[in-house]
């Protein structure tokens, strides 16, 4: 009798087994390794278009650049229009600023994807920064790592949807080739990925949440994710992402398909490498740390004050002019200006322009030059 149970049992967990691994995605994607294709004699309009796919596919644009109001929705919007109304925009100050026409809106595009946080368009800053800081990723930096001719792609496709003559250089025989991500299903299956680090690094999950330290928050951090998470729910979060939204965050952010791009031995790897991660990103190496400024010009150089006000001749006009504040203001007054910038605004000036955590941001050395160094500032 004990036998029999013992078998019973024994097929009971087998069948579990079986019934659980039929709940794991069995679509099996289409892994031929991407093609290099050289660009060399491309045209224009091929340009246009590869541009397009970039955007669409390997650039991850449409995950924040839709109607979820994360990034401005660029597809849909008058891009005619809005080109011009951002390179004159008062709080611009990139290599485009004052320029007009096509080229500079070439230079403002490129910039926009190298130096998200030259120009924040606003309203759609990092939280708590004042729309000083871009959420959006370095796109020739991992996770996504553009090539210089796919970023003037998207540029010649992006100048395109605007209505202008593209004014990117066409690629050539000495450019890297570019990938082509459309498979026709043929060819070799790709390796399979057998450490978390390589199936986020595939799959951009970088680019979105704050992993290896990206400080992504587009989606939520996934570090302590095995404290409030169990292991069938971290799953269920990847091939179902609208099934539970996590608070503050948005649905239909997260792509649906990852149920059908990863294998199921992948998905497992992931989700163990998740649940394993620390509750917090590791400590950053200090060596790194900018040194403190040790004179008031250094200050001013660290912080990039000159960047929003007129000071030793920069012309800047988004805050007010620095040149002979000390006339105006006493030191108390200016040392609460610059920690507390929204408690006096200056006649002209609107509030929420200027940074409010500088008093975080600097040591209270560096804090004393540069009153010091406004202080005797000329007219």
């Amino acid at each position: 009798m004990t036998f029999l149970r013992v078998i019973g049992f024994s097929v009971l967990l087998l069948l579990g087994y079986m019934g659980f691994a039929h709940m794991l995605p069995q679509v099996v994607p289409d892994t031929s390794e991407p093609v290099e294709v050289s660009t060399e004699g491309l045209d224009m309009e091929g340009m246009i278009a590869l541009g397009e796919t970039i955007y669409k596919g390997k650039g991850t644009c449409t995950l924040c650049h839709n109607g979820m109001g994360r990034a401005p929705d660029t597809l849909e919007m008058d891009m005619a229009a809005t080109f011009p109304e951002r390179l004159a925009d008062p709080r611009y100050k990139g290599v485009a600023a004052g320029k007009d026409g096509a080229k500079a809106i070439e230079d403002y595009i490129i910039e926009s994807m190298k130096e998200p946080s030259a120009f924040v368009v606003a309203g759609f800053g990092k939280k708590g920064t004042n729309d000083t800081e871009s959420p959006m990723p370095i796109v020739d930096k991992a996770p996504i790592e553009l090539s210089s001719v796919e970023m003037n792609a998207v540029t010649a496709f992006l100048q395109d949807l605007a209505g202008l003559e593209p004014t990117v250089p066409l690629p050539s025989a000495e450019d890297t080739p570019v990938s082509d991500d459309s498979g026709d299903g043929g060819g070799e299956p790709a390796p399979l990925l057998t450490s978390g680090e390589d199936i986020i690094g595939e799959y951009g999950c970088a680019a979105c949440h704050d992993l290896n330290g990206s400080g992504a928050d587009i989606g939520p951090s996934l570090y302590g994710i095995g404290k409030r998470m169990d292991r069938a729910g971290v799953i269920e979060s990847i091939i179902a992402p609208n099934a539970v939204i996590a608070e503050g965050f948005d649905a239909d952010v997260m792509p649906a398909d990852f149920g059908e791009s990863l294998r199921g031995s992948e998905l497992l790897v992931l989700a163990d490498y998740l649940m394993s991660l620390p509750d917090a990103p590791p400590a950053t190496d200090n060596s790194e740390v900018e040194p403190l400024a040790t004179t008031g010009l250094e200050v001013i150089d660290k912080f990039g004050c000159a960047g929003c006000h007129d000071l030793d001749g920069s012309g800047a006009d988004v805050g007010p002019k620095l040149n002979g504040i000390g006339q105006r203001m006493s030191a108390d007054q200016i040392k609460t200006a610059i920690i507390n910038p929204n408690d006096t605004i200056a006649d002209g000036f609107e509030a929420d322009m200027m940074p409010d955590d500088f008093a975080d941001q600097m040591d209270d050395s560096e804090l004393s030059l540069i009153v010091d160094y406004l202080m005797n500032l000329p007219e």
